[in-house]
């Protein structure tokens, strides 16, 4: 067991400012928000930890991705998000697999070519499975409410 005790001073600390916190419960650990890991509140450990490939790395796509994506849509106000939405809905709820809309796109925008949501229509089982994983987290939300 570390003999270092985690101290409030090292959060304005240059090096660990913002990725730095305390675990709640345990005087003697340190957490780190980017790698997701516990460390030992030893000062060396942490510089060693903060000059890490891993952690850098990790820290300059947490700095970059919130930049390079643009904010997704509104759902209600658009309607071409709405309906892969709900497309990839249907295709859960009916056990349909995910990579079905690889071809249900192509083929919607063939059925249906005077639509101008269908002709809109871009996205792939990637799209589909985050879009999946969105839906999965909002029904967990509704379930705990």
């Amino acid at each position: 067991m570390p003999k270092r005790k985690f101290r409030e001073e090292w959060l304005q600390e240059e090096n660990f400012r913002g990725w730095l916190r305390k675990v709640d419960g345990d005087d003697y650990s340190a957490y780190c928000n980017v790698c997701k890991s516990t460390l030992v509140t030893e000062v060396s450990t942490l510089k060693r930890h903060s000059s890490s490939r891993g952690h850098t790395e990790g820290l300059a796509r947490q700095t970059v991705a919130p930049a390079a994506q643009p904010p997704p849509p509104d759902s209600d106000d658009d309607p071409v998000t709405r309906a892969e939405i709900k497309l990839t809905a249907f295709l859960a709820e009916h056990n349909v697999s995910i990579n079905t809309v690889n071809y249900l796109t192509s083929l919607l925008k063939d059925i249906f070519p005077d639509s101008n949501i269908a002709s809109k229509l871009s996205f792939k089982r990637t799209k589909a499975t985050r879009i999946l994983g969105d839906i999965g987290k909002v029904a967990k939300i509704d379930v705990y409410e």
